[in-house]
C-alpha cells in the first residue's frame, strides 16, 4: 500500500499521440462551429494575472456532457493519474488562442493533473503557441509542438507555460481539462508546494521586472 501511495504523488510530465478517437474530435469540432456565434463562450479576462498577463483573449467554451464523459474515459487509462467517483476531474473545456494569445509560467499545483488536446490539423512551429515546461529530469525547459490529436498530462506542481502567438498564426484550438482539487491551505503538502514554486520562480526570474537594463526581482 505504501508503495502504491508514493507512485500516485510522483511528479509526471506525459506526451501521447494519437490521444483521442479521430470521430469523437469530428464531433467536437461539429459542436464548436455550430456553437461559433451562440451565447455559450466566455474569455480570459478573469484569469489569475500571473497566468493572464497581457495576453490577447483567450476564447473558452465547455464540453457537452457526452464529450466531456467520454475524454474522462481516455484520461483513465493512463496509469498514473485516478480520481474518487465523488471528486471526478472539472468539466473539459475547448480553448481558441488568437494571435497575441498566451499563458505566462505557472504550476496548477492545486490540481492533482491538467491535460491539454491539441487539435490543430497542421501546426508551423513559426507561429508560437508552444507548449513549454520544465522537465522533471533536470533538462530545463523544454517545448511541445501543438501536433493534431497529441495528448500532454501533468500532474500538478510542473511548471509550464504556452509561447505567445504570432501574428499570422490561425487559432490554437485545444481541449483543457483540470483535474480533481488537491490538498488545500493550510495543509502541509500545499504549503510545500507554494515553497517549490517559488523556489522555481526565482531560479528562471518569473515575475522579474526590466526597467532601463536592470532586472529586478
Amino acid at each position: 500500500m505504501i508503495k502504491e501511495k508514493k507512485k500516485k504523488e510522483k511528479k509526471f510530465s506525459l506526451s501521447y499521440d494519437n490521444f483521442l478517437d479521430l470521430n469523437l474530435i469530428k464531433e467536437i469540432d461539429a459542436y464548436v462551429a455550430a456553437s461559433q456565434n451562440l451565447p455559450r463562450w466566455r474569455n480570459s479576462h478573469f484569469w489569475e494575472k500571473p497566468i493572464k498577463r497581457s495576453t490577447s483573449p483567450v476564447a473558452i467554451l465547455d464540453i457537452p456532457d457526452e464529450f466531456n464523459t467520454a475524454i474522462q474515459q481516455r484520461l483513465k487509462k493512463i496509469p498514473e493519474i485516478s480520481w474518487r467517483e465523488d471528486n471526478p476531474p472539472h468539466r473539459s473545456m475547448y480553448y481558441l488562442y488568437p494571435p497575441g494569445g498566451y499563458i505566462g509560467w505557472h504550476d496548477d499545483s492545486k490540481y492533482e493533473f491538467a491535460s491539454i488536446i491539441c487539435l490543430n490539423k497542421v501546426w508551423d512551429p513559426n507561429w508560437g503557441g508552444i507548449h513549454l515546461y520544465e522537465d522533471l529530469k533536470g533538462l530545463g525547459i523544454r517545448g511541445e509542438i501543438p501536433t493534431f490529436n497529441k495528448g500532454l498530462v501533468h500532474s500538478g506542481g510542473v511548471p509550464h507555460g504556452v509561447s505567445i502567438l504570432a501574428p499570422e498564426a490561425p487559432f490554437r484550438r485545444m481541449i483543457i481539462t483540470f483535474g480533481p482539487l488537491g490538498p488545500s491551505f493550510p495543509h502541509p503538502k500545499a504549503n510545500e508546494a507554494d515553497k517549490k514554486w517559488g523556489e522555481w520562480k526565482r531560479k528562471r526570474n518569473v515575475g522579474a521586472v526590466c526597467f532601463e537594463g536592470i532586472v529586478h526581482n
